[in-house]
């Protein structure tokens, strides 16, 4: 998948249950890393490095793990939440897949771009 497919599921997952959707821009910075860069409707931006050149899992799981932070930033809100807790789900790859996790240990996971359906299961 390209970059911008990766960062929409990330999206898609953190948008479910709120209006909140930012511009997405894309630049090259050094060493092969590309700046992904979130702007909310008064133009205040987030941004952040990643390594296009890693696995598919590991370039989503780096996407999943800082997108939050950005909406956290820029809309005061930070999803998507573990189902039943007021715990903000984890980013990590397991089995080469990146998923969401609870951070408390607990036994629900989904596949990153899969929260809205899968994720309230």
């Amino acid at each position: 998948m390209e970059l911008s497919e990766l960062v929409a599921l990330v999206l898609a997952d953190l948008s479910a249950g709120t209006s909140a959707a930012p511009k997405v821009s894309y630049a090259p910075l050094g060493e092969g890393q590309v700046e992904v860069l979130l702007r909310d409707d008064d133009g205040m931006g987030v941004g952040f490095g990643v390594d296009p050149a890693r696995s598919e899992a590991e370039v989503l799981c780096a996407l999943a793990d800082r997108i939050p932070d950005a909406y956290v930033e820029l809309y005061a809100v930070g999803l998507p939440l573990v189902p039943g807790t007021p715990r903000p789900a984890r980013a990590d790859v397991v089995d080469g897949t990146a998923v969401w996790t609870d951070p408390a240990g607990g036994p629900w996971s989904c596949p990153v771009g899969r929260y809205g359906d899968a994720g309230r299961s």
